[in-house]
């Protein structure tokens, strides 16, 4: 039982409810203090004895009161109450204060011997209760409602932490799908480009297959991780890149311009390749043999600015991502996910219709 009124007792709102008591009694001994001063009440009490009476007693008497309160409280939320019998049992409390504060005091003052048992003054001390029944009640349910407002706050923020641990969780999950979804697709890819390889240059092939399984180690390194550095993005990049210039040999042109000021900066896994492949799928045909992409990570501000183009074959005018699409379609709902759709990302014909460029904005994060 003693256990679990301990585990009821919440040390931040007991020092709430002492400040406040603290400074309720502070007012009321200056004005004890003044009227004393000016010889209108309390003349017979010394200074000692009034800070005794008007503070210290009072002080702890009405604090230990208002801890059972709180811990009454506490209990009546955790076991849902009704409401009418809540009203009840506080009102019975706030009417009990009165007393327990003045036979509180009287037991005190027996104890340090201010007076014996038998100069106890029943009568006056009742007149002392109801003289102070409306303070008393006031003061009582202002703390209640202290204590109420405290766990309603409490209560309010650990319900918003749980729906952030849930969306992060949703999110998290949402992630790992789409990036299970995403790292077989590549996988495939890349096999096919092996697989064209087999028939032209087995040596290439085989050297293919170990950049392939460097590749996939590095794939496995970064696990479940959503956001890595810029650089290791790159790193994964350019051994794509070489998988890629091998299957298509002279045909296929490759640069890129990073800001190396970004290479440690925060960035989504696997975000380049699925768009550079994409790129290179649907940027050749009749009229391009020879394919150009280029890649330019920049900083502007708070942001990262990522340029991707091609002289490949241009968007024809209604363009619409199709189902087959995976890797966009994927690349987009993953930057949603992350970024809250604090993101940009379009893909256009170029001005000069030389082919197409393709736009990513995202928040810059060390």
């Amino acid at each position: 039982m003693i256990t679990q009124f301990r585990k009821k007792i919440d040390l931040k709102l007991i020092l709430i409810l002492a400040g406040f008591y603290a400074i309720t009694l502070t007012v009321s001994f200056i004005k004890a203090a003044y009227f004393k001063f000016y010889k209108v009440e309390h003349e017979s009490i010394s200074w000692k004895n009034l800070i005794i009476d008007h503070f210290v007693v009072d002080y702890f008497a009405v604090m230990t009161f208002i801890i059972f309160a709180a811990i009454a409280t506490k209990i009546m939320i955790d076991k849902k109450i009704k409401l009418l019998s809540i009203i009840a049992i506080h009102s019975v409390l706030s009417l009990s204060i009165g007393f327990f504060i003045y036979f509180g005091s009287i037991v005190f003052f027996v104890i340090i011997g201010r007076f014996s048992i038998s100069q106890i003054n029943i009568p006056m001390h009742i007149n002392g209760i109801i003289n102070s029944l409306d303070v008393n009640f006031l003061i009582y349910f202002i703390m209640v409602l202290i204590i109420y407002t405290y766990y309603f706050i409490k209560k309010n923020k650990e319900v918003e932490n749980e729906k952030a641990l849930i969306t992060a969780q949703l999110s998290s999950a949402k992630l790992n799908l789409l990036k299970s979804n995403l790292q077989p697709h590549f996988l495939f890819n890349t096999l096919n480009s092996i697989s064209a390889l087999v028939d032209i240059n087995k040596t290439q092939a085989q050297n293919t297959i170990a950049d392939l399984g460097n590749l996939l180690r590095e794939l496995l390194d970064i696990g479940n991780k959503n956001l890595i550095t810029l650089e290791q993005e790159l790193n994964m990049l350019v051994k794509y890149i070489n998988i890629i210039e091998v299957r298509f040999s002279d045909h296929f042109t490759f640069t890129s311009e990073i800001d190396d000021a970004l290479l440690k900066a925060n960035f989504p896994s696997l975000l380049l390749q699925p768009i550079i492949e994409n790129s290179i799928k649907h940027g050749y045909d009749y009229e391009t043999t020879d394919l150009e992409v280029d890649l330019s990570i920049e900083k502007e501000g708070d942001r990262i600015l990522i340029t991707i183009s091609n002289n490949g074959k241009l968007l024809e005018k209604n363009f619409k991502l199709s189902k087959t699409n995976i890797g966009i379609k994927n690349t987009l709902e993953r930057l949603k996910t992350i970024y809250n759709n604090d993101f940009q990302y379009f893909m256009k014909n170029k001005k000069d219709q030389s082919g197409i460029i393709t736009h990513i904005s995202i928040p810059y994060i060390e």
